[in-house]
């Protein structure tokens, strides 16, 4: 799953990229990775606190979870 946006929920205005690797445990930090997308999701918008942000990235995963169960790799 990857966000790439400015974070509205924290007033933030950059742009980045952020990405949770599921079914992954381990450090990725300061290595290369690369990245496919496969369908766009929803719109990035302002959650009213962190709590229904991470609510929305747990339906978020789900989704993900039953689309790529779908999908041959």
């Amino acid at each position: 799953l990857t966000n790439v946006g400015t974070r509205p929920t924290f007033d933030e205005s950059d742009v980045t990229v952020e990405t949770y690797v599921m079914n992954f445990s381990g450090d990725l930090y300061g290595k290369r990775v690369r990245l496919g997308f496969v369908q766009r999701l929803r719109d990035e918008r302002k959650f009213d606190d962190v709590d229904a942000l991470r609510a929305q990235m747990e339906a978020d995963k789900r989704w993900a979870e039953r689309l790529f169960s779908r999908l041959s790799v």
